[in-house]
């Protein structure tokens, strides 16, 4: 009886349990069957329970008269993949997934949303055919969003028929092709932004019958032809956005017909001819933007009756004329830039009623007459540029004397009179630059004192007295050009203070004394110059101490004793000039670790000893090896035929003996070698470089000889009989002088250009595809964290113990930070200037990139705060430290499987495309490695530490000194272009891309090849199995994980090659990765995976 009733109450338990579990109704069984096809790593949807008999309830989930019409699941970290069985949802009106990462195609079951007016797909990892995509049959959709994915292909004809729809935003895809004709049907669309994508052809006329379109941006694609005239139509157009695509001809005047236009912007194509007088119409136009186009008539006046303009920007076109005065009457504008072009005549003083003017730019032109007095007048001016014209006259008194002038540059003209005594009275004044003028007298009191100074650039002038010793408590110095002028007197030992000083340029006055060894002080100095000087004594071996130092010359003045042998830890040197001294000894041999050194200076001095062997090892050295004019014995070093790239030796007047060796004569690049006056014998190297060259390089050697002559004991061939060739056609000492000098014309040239194209710039602006093209710079500095103040920051580090410090770096120490309400923030620490309100330039370089910056991928920047002796800058908590830490500490045990490393591989690129592609201008890294890639708590990456990146844009600094990356990550090409591009930022990705593969250190034992690329380039071609270079800390039974690790380790390659023209995009490399996921998964099991990995592979087609 007992076991029956037992029996009886589990039947009616069982019985209970499927009637709760067959509550919910069919909406909800719908959901969770989306749901069982999305990973939610933080349980956000863990309320979407079945035992509810309704999902209304649910997170995300909107009702109406208890229907689902709503759901929305954005930025909660989803993944997976779409299913369609949220179509089932027979009122589903608005469906949002923006923000994750969810990945695939969108399923073709979505054609059954049949009632979806919003759909919003925007900012995930979506990736398959567009035109095939079920969306165009959706006919009800209102609003479709599918930016920030992989979508490719093209746009459907289809599209036509979404007659309801007022918003199509699918910027930033890979979509191609042609806009459709059809797009002329949508008599509904306000907004189409399709930019940042890969767009051809002619922008079709038939956009011009979207009369309710608001805005049109189509910026960055492959767009060509000429702007449509038929355009004029859309009266209801408020933003026209076209920038950098190809567009040509003329731009239309019948765009002055669009009334109600706000923003215009056409920058970066190519357009011609004039400015169109109509532009004048536009009454309601607030921002303009035509720069980086080829136009070359004038700048109409009528742009004065423009009067909401906010910003103006016609620089770096080929426009002639004079400034129209009427520009004056804007009074609303903030910024007006009109640089690079052809303008002449004077400035106009109206220009000087811009009471609002923030940002003013006439450099580069032809300008004439004297700066305006009324200038002085502009109170709200922050950067006022003239540099580069022919301004004469005196700098107007009260120039400095606005309270908000931040940069001023106006070097390169025929200024004269005396540096303005008000020029930094409110202290904000930060880059200065009066250089290549011909002002002369003292540096006045007030800007030897101005201690908001970050750069002053003084140099090319007639400027006499010493150096200011008040200058030494400018610690926020970080340039100092004081170059071409008549200062005398010592360098002071407080030179030393300048801790933050990374060009000191000194060369061409009349220095005397000792080179003080506080010099060795500078840990930042990436360029030091006091060549042409009278400086005496020895040079201090502290110098070794500026690990940083990328440019050194000490040429020409009269230094005497050894050269110290700590200038071999000068490991960045990419120049070093000594000559024309009076050093004397060896030459030692540890300069042959200054592996990128491109020019070598060290001759005119009283060196003795032999030529080091070890100079062999300077494989970047390019523009020279000097060693002439010494007193050097011995034989020349056969490793000097290891110098590939080198282009001009002189070894002359030594007392060298021996031979010539074989390997200098087939050096590939070699355009002079001299080694006239020595004790040489034997033959002149017979190759096709030395026959070239002047007889007169290898004369005062009385043992030597040339191929064919009569003391060279070699037969003379019928066919050289004559002349040989390198004394015939060509074969003159003029000539050869002549090519000498045009080489030496052609360096100036390159020269000239580099230092026009750091002086080039534009302010930093960070946008969203079309969105804003040039918002107004961040006007406060200051936005901390609501909430925080620094004695909080204090309380929650302990005050910045030992205990919570997280890591250092070169820009500072990070702690973490725990505060009151048990929030967790890490909190950098930058070094101290003493000085308030001023900060280094490092700190606000970081901070107005990345208070900008909003990507799930990046670490972002909660704010920042300083008090007193600290500069903080505070960052989002990142739970599980650096990929570095987790893959390399000997701490860790590294519990990274592979699946986290994929989408640690596939985070970062992310991050680091948002980085490449949707920052305006355009953000490069420069220093991507795994420890500056961050792991939350879910193991997602953010890329991080920004303390080395610069924009493409030279606001606040027209050198881009500091030196890019770290040991193992940097490009090789970086060695002697010293060039930084987005490549050498994919060469460092590629790095971080094995180091996830192999598990492996990016610096490997010399006998390895000294780093992870090389390691893994000799394995692959000794014919190692591709297991032998996976990391054996992962669980590799599984085949589609071997072959996976396989294809992630072909794309590192991709990324890793020598020429940075082989590397890919970041953008392809996140195609790559994605489609090595879906090759991989797709894969049959392969009998051959342990055959040697197939490097040969050239693009990701073949994956």
């Amino acid at each position: 009886m007992a076991l029956e009733c037992s029996f009886h109450m589990m039947m009616l338990l069982f019985c209970f349990g499927i009637i709760i579990v067959s509550s919910i109704n069919e909406e909800g069984s719908s959901l969770l069957k989306f749901k069982s096809s999305i990973i939610d790593p933080q349980n956000n949807l863990h309320d979407w329970n079945s035992s509810d008999s309704t999902p209304c309830n649910w997170n995300g989930v909107h009702c109406k008269a208890s229907v689902v019409t709503s759901v929305k699941l954005n930025h909660l970290n989803l993944s997976g993949t779409l299913s369609h069985s949220i179509c089932n949802l027979p009122w589903l009106l608005e469906l949002n997934l923006s923000k994750n990462f969810i990945s695939g195609p969108i399923p073709e079951g979505f054609v059954d949303c049949h009632r979806l007016e919003i759909l919003d797909l925007c900012t995930n990892r979506l990736h398959g055919p567009l035109f095939l995509t079920p969306i165009w049959k959706i006919k009800p959709l209102r609003k479709l969003y599918l930016c920030e994915n992989y979508m490719y292909g093209e746009v459907s004809e289809q599209l036509g028929n979404l007659v309801s729809l007022e918003e199509l935003v699918i910027y930033s895809n890979n979509i191609t092709g042609k806009i459709p004709k059809s797009i002329s049907k949508l008599k509904h669309l306000r907004v189409i932004r399709a930019g940042l994508n890969g767009l051809s052809g002619p922008i079709p006329s038939e956009i011009s019958e979207c009369e309710s379109l608001e805005i049109l941006g189509l910026a960055q694609n492959k767009l060509e032809g000429s702007i449509p005239r038929e355009l004029q139509k859309l009266q209801n157009l408020t933003n026209l956005i076209l920038w950098q695509n190809t567009l040509s001809g003329e731009i239309p005047p019948e765009i002055g017909n669009i009334r109600s236009l706000e923003l215009l912007a056409l920058h970066q194509n190519s357009f011609s001819g004039d400015v169109p007088v109509d532009l004048g119409k536009l009454l309601r136009l607030k921002r303009l933007y035509i720069y980086t186009n080829q136009l070359n008539g004038t700048i109409p006046p009528e742009l004065g009756n423009c009067t909401n303009a906010v910003e103006i920007d016609l620089s770096e076109n080929r426009l002639i004329g004079i400034i129209p005065k009427e520009l004056g009457q804007i009074s609303n504008l903030s910024l007006l830039h009109l640089f690079e072009n052809h303008l002449h005549g004077y400035i106009p003083k109206e220009l000087g009623q811009l009471k609002l003017l923030k940002y003013l730019d006439l450099s580069m032109n032809n300008l004439t007459g004297t700066i305006p007095l009324e200038f002085q007048n502009l109170t709200y001016i922050e950067d006022l540029q003239l540099f580069d014209n022919h301004l004469g006259g005196m700098i107007p008194p009260y120039l400095g004397a606005t309270r908000n002038l931040k940069i001023l540059d106006i070097s390169a003209n025929n200024l004269v009179g005396m540096i303005p005594v008000h020029l930094c009275e409110y202290q904000k004044l930060q880059f200065l630059s009066l250089g290549s003028n011909r002002l002369f007298g003292n540096i006045p009191y007030s800007l030897k004192t101005c201690k908001s100074l970050v750069q002053l650039m003084l140099g090319g002038n007639q400027l006499a007295g010493s150096l200011p010793v008040e200058m030494y408590e400018l610690h926020n110095l970080t340039a100092l050009e004081l170059y071409q002028n008549q200062f005398s007197g010592i360098i002071n030992p407080g030179i030393g203070q300048l801790k933050n000083l990374e060009r000191l340029l000194l060369s061409d006055n009349y220095f005397v004394g000792y080179l003080p060894s506080e010099i060795g002080n500078l840990s930042q100095l990436v360029s030091f110059n006091v060549s042409s000087n009278r400086l005496t004594g020895s040079i201090p071996r502290e110098l070794g101490n500026c690990l940083r130092l990328q440019r050194l010359d000490l040429s020409r003045n009269r230094f005497s004793g050894g050269l110290p042998i700590e200038v071999g830890n000068l490991v960045n040197l990419e120049l070093l000039k000594i000559s024309d001294n009076r050093l004397y000894g060896e030459i030692p041999g540890t300069l042959g670790n200054l592996n990128r050194l491109t020019a070598l200076e060290l001759g005119g001095n009283q060196f003795s000893g032999s030529i080091p062997y070890h100079l062999g090892r300077l494989a970047a050295l390019q523009i020279d090896l000097n060693l002439s004019h010494n007193k050097m014995s011995g034989t020349i070093p056969d490793s000097l035929g290891n110098l590939q790239m080198l282009e001009s030796l002189y070894l002359n007047d030594n007392q060298l003996v021996g031979e010539i060796p074989n390997s200098i004569g087939n050096l590939p690049s070699l355009i002079v070698c001299n080694v006239s006056d020595n004790k040489l014998v034997g033959s002149v190297p017979d190759t096709p470089a030395f026959r070239k060259m002047d007889l007169t390089n290898f004369g005062g050697n009385n043992g030597l000889c040339r191929v064919g002559s009569d003391h060279c004991h070699s037969p003379v061939p019928s066919s050289r009989a004559a002349k040989p060739s390198w004394f015939r056609d060509g074969s003159s000492r003029e000539k050869i002088v002549s090519v000498a000098c045009g080489v030496v014309g052609l360096v100036s040239l390159i020269f000239i250009v580099c230092i026009c194209s750091a002086m080039r710039r534009r302010r930093p602006t960070f946008v969203s595809v079309e969105g804003q093209m040039k918002p107004q710079v961040l006007d406060n500095y200051y936005f901390p964290k609501e909430g925080f103040k620094y004695q909080d920051l204090l309380e929650a580090t302990g005050r910045f113990s030992e205990t919570a410090v997280l890591g250092s770096g070169a820009c500072g120490t990070v702690y973490k930070a725990i505060m009151n309400d048990g929030e967790v923030i890490a909190v950098k620490k930058l070094k101290s200037h003493g000085e308030g309100a001023n900060v280094d330039r490092s700190f606000l370089a970081e901070i107005s990139t990345l208070g900008k910056i909003r990507h799930r991928n990046i670490v972002k920047l909660y704010g920042f705060c300083y008090h007193e002796d600290s500069n903080l800058l505070l960052y989002e908590y990142m739970e599980n430290g650096s990929l570095g830490e987790q893959l390399h500490s000997k701490t860790s045990n590294c519990m990274l499987d592979w699946s986290s490393r994929y989408k640690i591989a596939l985070g970062a690129a992310e991050g680091l495309c948002y980085l490449h592609y949707d920052c305006k201008p355009q953000i490069i890294h420069r220093d991507i490695k795994s420890s500056n890639i961050l792991l939350d708590e879910v193991f997602q990456a953010h890329v991080g530490d920004f303390g080395l990146a610069k924009l493409i844009d030279f606001s606040y600094s027209k050198s881009m000194s500091a030196v890019a990356g770290s040991y193992g990550y940097i490009a090789p090409e970086y060695a002697y272009t010293m060039k930084v591009t987005e490549k050498c930022d994919i060469y460092s990705f590629g790095v971080v891309l094995l180091e996830l593969v192999t598990g492996k250190s990016p610096v490997q034992p010399l006998e390895q090849g000294g780093d992870l690329v090389t390691w893994v380039r000799r394995a692959i071609q000794a014919a190692l199995p591709t297991s032998e270079l996976l990391d054996k800390r992962l669980n590799l039974s599984a085949q589609k994980t071997v072959e996976e690790m396989s294809l992630i380790l072909k794309i590192a390659l991709f990324c890793t090659s020598t020429s940075p023209i082989k590397r890919p995009t970041m953008r392809e490399v996140i195609a790559m990765l994605i489609d090595a996921r879906e090759y991989a998964n797709n894969s049959p099991v392969s009998p051959t995976s342990e055959s040697p990995l197939d490097e040969g592979v050239s693009s990701k087609d073949n994956l």
